[in-house]
């Protein structure tokens, strides 16, 4: 396009970061999106222009394309101030994380103040733990898709802590029985144990279960026919557990040295495909920065594009079919194949979706939610997908974002992007840029765009021949968490970065 926000040169002075800078191919330090003047700046000036008892809203400032000028750009962003740390994992083995958090609220022309109906939180510390955290995105629909998300990022947190707490007095409990201790003081969080994956996959499955009928039944949140995403991942441990119901995304940039045979660099390695057979030796050298970074994905989108979820949903009374074929623009079929979105871009704009049979809703393009209550009698699911692992000294970079950010951005993509920043802040201002320009290539409009970018370092010895902590294991555990399917060719990327 002729005017996008990527041609918009910023006119005010740029409030340095307290890191160093150092030169960047994905974002100039002279071209940051919204530096930080920028933003405080529209914080004040929004608070001064709303100060007033009127409710009528200013419509919003276009530029002679009739997209968004920068000053609007910047009212609709909230995003972190600095890169942000803290430290997880064990004494033994430390966890240091970097992380920045940005959303930007979409631009619909036909319902300009539409409200961001994304959100994103970090816990720490979590579930009584400083080395504990829980990192989640959510992203509404529906007419009252913000108040699901806010339901969510109000709650989920909260059940999640409950069950992981219980779970963990009860082995403290099991564990003092079993050694005949007469200790009767059970609460006290330094005490207990740690949980192993599948105990806190358990905890995981019934956080969302609860935190799902609570919201059935809140007045704060009518679910009816709304709802939310909900991609969340957890530190505990050395473990890293993410959950996903919906179409929200976790990816992961893994270190791997310049052995490691990818097939023909057309193929990429995802989740849910068939681990191709490599040898042992290169791709077992730690560590491998100086190699190229791989983009593993922690989760899998859930929509009538998967096979396994379409025939899931059909079985319990679903009809899928595209909004054309509803309205009788295109013959009925089902030939989607099975997409992987993340390693196919869907730039046709009308997906399969889930309708109840004979009816106009509900319309999903998704097949697990929380909220969504009319869609559960026909297999829209609140039950997550859920992948644990351990982390190694190859996992470099994690993004959980909604799919604002992956809708025209492959996975590959949005790690290369972040490996080429200096922080996490900046990377949260690339990808977002770079999302926002996609969807001016391909729509009229923007979605909401959210994401949490961390940059991970981890302190663990280096692993033996045998060991667990390998690439090989990375991409074993994957293909056994969503079962081996054929490997597929990747679609030719159609994005074209200008950063």
């Amino acid at each position: 396009m002729g005017c996008n926000q990527s041609t918009i040169k910023e006119q005010a002075a740029i409030v340095e970061d307290d890191e160093p800078k150092k030169t960047m191919s994905a974002v100039g330090a002279t071209e940051r999106l919204v530096s930080r003047a920028h933003r405080i700046q529209a914080k004040m000036n929004s608070s001064t222009n709303n100060g007033g008892s009127s409710d009528v809203k200013a419509p919003p400032k276009l530029d002679e394309c009739g997209n968004l000028m920068i000053e609007e750009i910047v009212r609709r962003t909230n995003s972190s101030i600095f890169t942000e740390t803290m430290t997880l994992g064990t004494q033994e083995y430390p966890i240091h994380v970097k992380y920045a958090q940005w959303t930007q609220r979409g631009y619909y022309p036909d319902d300009p103040h539409k409200e961001n109906q994304d959100e994103y939180r970090v816990q720490n510390p979590f579930t009584n733990s400083e080395r504990d955290a829980m990192l989640a995105v959510y992203d509404g629909h529906g007419k009252q898709g913000h108040a699901c998300a806010r339901y969510a990022k109000k709650h989920l947190g909260k059940c999640v802590e409950k069950q992981v707490r219980l779970a963990r007095v009860k082995k403290y409990k099991e564990q003092l029985q079993a050694a005949g201790s007469p200790e009767t003081k059970v609460f006290d969080p330094h005490k207990w144990p740690l949980l192993n994956a599948d105990e806190y996959k358990v905890c995981c499955e019934k956080a969302f279960a609860e935190c799902n009928q609570q919201m059935h039944a809140s007045p704060d949140a009518n679910d009816k026919l709304s709802g939310t995403t909900a991609i969340t991942v957890h530190f505990h441990g050395n473990q890293m557990i993410v959950c996903n119901v919906g179409d929200s995304r976790a990816v992961l940039g893994h270190w791997v040295s310049d052995g490691f045979t990818n097939h023909d660099e057309e193929e990429k390695t995802e989740i849910g495909h068939e681990v191709p057979e490599r040898p042992v030796g290169p791709s077992k050298i730690f560590p491998s920065q100086g190699g190229k970074m791989l983009a593993i994905p922690l989760s899998l989108d859930q929509t009538p594009y998967r096979q396994d979820e379409r025939e899931r949903v059909k079985k319990a009374g679903a009809a899928v079919m595209s909004i054309d074929q509803m309205e009788g623009k295109e013959e009925m079929h089902e030939h989607w194949g099975d997409m992987v979105l993340g390693e196919d871009l869907d730039i046709h704009g009308d997906p399969p979706r889930i309708w109840i049979p004979g009816e106009k809703y509900p319309g999903t393009a998704f097949t697990r939610s929380l909220g969504d209550r009319l869609a559960k009698d026909i297999g829209v699911s609140a039950e997550p997908e859920i992948l644990a692992k351990q982390l190694t000294l190859n996992d470099h970079i994690l993004i959980v974002a909604s799919d604002g950010i992956f809708e025209f951005i492959t996975n590959q993509e949005a790690v290369d992007m972040c490996l080429a920043c200096d922080s996490p802040l900046h990377a949260c201002e690339a990808l977002v840029k770079a999302a926002y320009d996609q969807w001016l290539l391909y729509e009229n409009r923007t979605d909401d765009i959210t994401l949490i970018v961390c940059f991970l370092s981890v302190e663990k010895p280096l692993p033996q021949s045998g060991e667990e902590g390998t690439t090989e294991d990375l991409v074993a555990l994957a293909s056994t968490m969503y079962g081996e399917k054929p490997h597929r060719k990747r679609a030719n990327s159609i994005f074209k970065s200008d950063l």
